[in-house]
């Protein structure tokens, strides 16, 4: 049983490694980018199918923005279900079979490993430490455009402030990375176990071991959800600090 904390470079493109975290997150954008097209084109006034599914996150954010912004807070709203889409899919993405289990065998010092063409996008800390930027980084944008610069650089007149930024992208990126790549390793375990615990490998193990995850696979299912949700729903929280503080 091999784990590998970081994600497997395929393949380089003009020097740049391509890794297959990266190959998934170009799949969800392209997955998610052909279903909006879909649903707008096909726009229902009564929804149903994918379209339904959209307009619920989106009036579930929206429902939430307003209660904590007011209805300011409604601008702010596809931003974050942007993240939610991207998050939720990317977790679901990862538990299909085949994901993390279809690729090439290579030898790495002397020892024999798959390198799967596929691996969960926010099992690489990479893709979560960009999302934890991006969330961040609007917030202060956001922050900027309604008290202007003067205005918001006041929040960081102790530097304990500037710390705590900093903690937020940090947390953001290893609560959604850690929660992920725990799942997969669970999985993982999950599969081998009866492997692990004779020391061989038959075909009848193979089976056992999917039915053997099959728990296992609807816990990641909630938990790739409560990711999604606490993600985005933070994210809400920390554009409202900076934008809702002169009616405090």
């Amino acid at each position: 049983m091999h784990i590998s904390l970081s994600a497997e470079t395929l393949f380089f493109l003009q020097g740049i490694p391509i890794t297959n975290s990266f190959l998934t997150s170009t799949i969800v954008i392209i997955l998610l980018s052909v279903a909006a097209i879909l649903v707008g084109v096909n726009y229902q006034k009564l929804p149903s199918g994918l379209q339904h599914f959209f307009e619920m996150a989106y009036e579930m954010f929206e429902d939430l923005a307003v209660s904590i912004m007011g209805d300011k807070g409604r601008k702010y709203v596809p931003l974050c279900v942007t993240f939610f889409l991207f998050i939720i899919s990317a977790n679901w993405l990862a538990l299909v079979p085949g994901v993390g289990s279809i690729g090439f065998w290579e030898h790495v010092h002397g020892e024999k490993i798959l390198v799967p063409f596929l691996r969960g996008a926010n099992a690489d800390i990479n893709t979560t430490l960009a999302l934890a930027l991006v969330s961040v980084g609007a917030a202060q944008v956001y922050g900027v455009k309604v008290s202007g610069l003067i205005g918001h650089l006041k929040h960081f007149t102790n530097p304990l402030e500037i710390v705590g930024e900093i903690s937020k992208v940090l947390s953001f990126a290893f609560r959604l990375f850690g929660n992920i790549f725990a799942g997969e390793v669970l999985l993982l375990a999950a599969a081998s176990m009866l492997i692990l615990v004779t020391g061989q490998e038959t075909a009848s193990f193979g089976v056992v071991g999917g039915l053997i995850q099959v728990p296992f696979l609807m816990l990641e299912i909630f938990v790739g959800f409560i990711q999604a949700f606490i993600f985005t729903v933070l994210s809400l929280v920390f554009i409202s600090l900076y934008v809702t503080h002169e009616s405090h």
